[in-house]
């Protein structure tokens, strides 16, 4: 049992579901997709997370007062959101924890949400797996898969963590210029998620409001860019 790491549902989840990870990380794509898809698929909120290793901060929605980091949840698919950055000395308890959860409530899979630095323009979307036979299902859908590199991070972490007790798991990586907010990028994961999982959301009001998210999540990408100052910084982060 992690003790610094605490995952309190208030809402029963559905049997077997699909667990996204959308925390921040580089560009915050897999914040910015989490946010959008909470509003456009109105999820509710199911739960909570609460560390000593989280600020010590209260969100407050409509004057009422929210845990920074939230489980939303809706038919069988349940996202994990923050509003903070995840510190570097969290992330090895905090995926631990989530992976004891999701064995809890027989997860059917988790799939990371992340960014992948990248100098090109191109929107493109990469996959990586725990298995062969989650490599074979992503290729069976038309995601390439990222041949050769490192994830650090919560992504990389959770791979590894569902890896040794058998829960199927992928990661998606939006290639992104760098640590700025990028809903663009953001938007190409949820279209992948959209063929994947036959969610019908229409991204194009992501990328209209493109600068007006881009402006609100400059403050967390500035929290974020000071932790990632912290990881091994000869590694390559692909997250």
């Amino acid at each position: 049992m992690v003790e610094d790491v605490r995952i309190t549902l208030i809402k029963e989840l559905e049997e077997s579901p699909i667990i996204i990870e959308g925390l921040p990380g580089v560009g915050l794509v897999g914040g910015i997709a989490a946010s959008f898809m909470v509003d456009k698929l109105e999820m509710e909120l199911a739960g909570f997370v609460e560390s000593r290793f989280l600020p010590p901060v209260a969100l407050l929605r409509e004057g009422v007062a929210q845990h920074p980091f939230r489980i939303y949840a809706k038919d069988r698919v349940a996202v994990l959101y923050s509003d903070v950055p995840i510190a570097p000395a969290l992330t090895y308890d905090l995926s631990k924890k989530i992976v004891e959860w999701a064995s809890q409530v027989k997860a059917e899979r988790i799939i990371t949400l992340a960014g992948l630095p990248s100098p090109l323009k191109e929107p493109a979307v990469y996959g990586v797996a725990t298995t062969k036979e989650m490599i074979d299902y992503l290729r069976s859908q038309d995601v390439e898969i990222l041949q050769e590199g490192v994830i650090s991070g919560m992504p990389g972490q959770l791979l590894l963590d569902c890896a040794q007790v058998s829960i199927p798991a992928f990661c998606l990586l939006a290639q992104t210029p760098g640590m700025n907010p990028d809903p663009r990028g953001a938007a190409e994961l949820i279209k992948v998620l959209n063929r994947l999982h036959g969610f019908d959301i229409d991204v194009e009001p992501l990328i209209q409001e493109a600068e007006a998210i881009e402006a609100k999540m400059e403050e967390l990408a500035k929290q974020t860019r000071k932790l990632k100052q912290q990881e091994v910084k000869e590694l390559p982060m692909f997250y």
